[in-house]
């Protein structure tokens, strides 16, 4: 008896080992980059010649954020960003919000075609439509309003919305931003899960569907607000595709501005980036740092809340 607990006790140590030793493998694959990173982005860059230097550095220096936060002109960049992620966030969560809850509630001639339809949205690369959406944002017109004002005073009118917040607040507001059709797939779940007797209580008592879905449903979809909303913030705010195509060459974000960092570099400290590619690998990497920071920030203040949302929701 004894030797079959102790058979048993041992096999249970074992797997637990195995477990953990498996844990802590891809915990280090996922950690590396960062913490390579971090190790290169303090390094004084004597160091990056020293070969007994790899991962803790014998000098340390600041030198290499100083001249990426400048080259990348960090804070106009990052409040750049913040203007597109917080701005088409709260659009995608209303136009979302408004579409999900038709979907679910409501009956319509072909309702599952333009279902299909915003599905297929999340389907089809940006790269494949890109052309006729730079048109559309370089020669806004508006339901054809703008060219027929133009036939009827002689004056070709168009508005150029290139380099403009608006390119990307616009398809928010109706629906068709980044990932729009997941957010709408997510509201139009939720709402169906919700019982159909809050709405019928709201009727009883004398409100009208859009009191009833902004004093009742919409409160009650919080966790689809908070979802879809970092949903939003976060692929906006790393979106590098739409960003360097619609915003031209005035204004960048962070991704933009760090895609590019190697070259400013090359225009702040002269030619060392081609010459002296270890001497400018401190820069580079504090770039990195620096472009990443408010995402892991924003992941520090709203892990629980995103993680509480999904789970509630039962997203995966």
């Amino acid at each position: 008896m004894g030797t079959i607990v102790y058979k048993l006790k041992s096999g249970k140590w074992f797997w637990t080992i195995c477990k953990y030793a498996i844990l802590i493998l891809l915990a280090y694959q996922l950690l590396y980059p960062v913490l390579y990173m971090v190790s290169a982005s303090i390094k004084d860059p004597l160091d990056t010649y020293d070969p007994s230097v790899i991962w803790i550095p014998k000098h340390l220096s600041s030198v290499g954020f100083m001249d990426a936060f400048r080259s990348m002109k960090y804070m106009q960049a990052l409040l750049g960003s913040f203007q597109i992620g917080l701005g088409c966030a709260v659009l995608d969560v209303v136009s979302s919000a408004l579409a999900g809850y038709g979907f679910a509630r409501y009956q319509f001639p072909f309702k599952n075609v333009f279902f299909v339809c915003v599905i297929l949205t999340l389907m089809v690369p940006t790269q494949t439509i890109i052309l006729p959406y730079y048109l559309n944002m370089r020669y806004f017109n508006p339901a054809g309003i703008l060219g027929l004002i133009g036939k009827i005073t002689g004056r070709e009118l168009s508005v150029n919305l290139v380099g403009s917040n608006m390119a990307f607040y616009i398809p928010s507001a109706l629906g068709a931003g980044i990932r729009s059709g997941l957010y709408i797939y997510i509201f139009k779940q939720f709402f169906e899960g919700m019982s159909s007797a809050l709405e019928e209580s709201a009727y009883v008592d004398g409100s009208g569907p859009l009191r009833t879905f902004l004093y009742i449903m919409l409160p009650n979809a919080k966790n689809a607000v908070v979802t879809v909303f970092l949903f939003s913030f976060v692929w906006h705010f790393n979106d590098y595709y739409l960003s360097k195509q619609l915003l031209g060459t005035t204004r960048r974000t962070l991704i933009v501005a760090l895609s590019s960092l190697r070259v400013d570099l090359a225009a702040l400290i002269g030619g060392q980036t081609t010459t002296d590619p270890l001497r400018i690998q401190t820069r580079i990497q504090a770039g990195c740092l620096l472009t990443i920071l408010p995402m892991f920030l924003l992941y520090m203040v709203a892990q629980r809340k995103l993680a509480d949302s999904i789970e509630h929701m039962g997203i995966k």
